[in-house]
């Protein structure tokens, strides 16, 4: 019988693999990498954030993104100064077709 993989995160594995590479110092990778994610926040759009939602088949899941994004965004405008008011606002509207 097979257990469930633990989640490994995306940044988590990044500083695992710098550090697996001899990085002694991670600060220029991670600074780096960070200005690039953050560069892809803050140009994308709304129909974006609702294809990756709507591209998952269980309508649990999509909730839940719609719920877990919202806070993300939020934290983005809120901490990051990144402009995501026209994702906030559309994620708040209800969707027509679960209505």
């Amino acid at each position: 019988m097979m257990g469930k993989q633990p989640t490994v995160h995306f940044l988590t594995a990044y500083v695992e693999y710098l550090l697996d590479q001899g990085i002694r110092s991670e600060e220029y990778y991670l600074g780096d990498a960070s200005r690039f994610l953050r560069f892809l926040l803050a140009n994308t759009t709304p129909d974006q954030v609702m294809s990756y939602i709507h591209s998952h088949d269980s309508p649990a899941y999509r909730a839940r993104l719609e719920k877990t994004l919202r806070k993300f965004f939020a934290f983005a405008q809120e901490k990051l100064a990144i402009d995501t008011a026209q994702i906030l606002e559309i994620q708040k509207k209800p969707d027509r077709n679960l209505v």
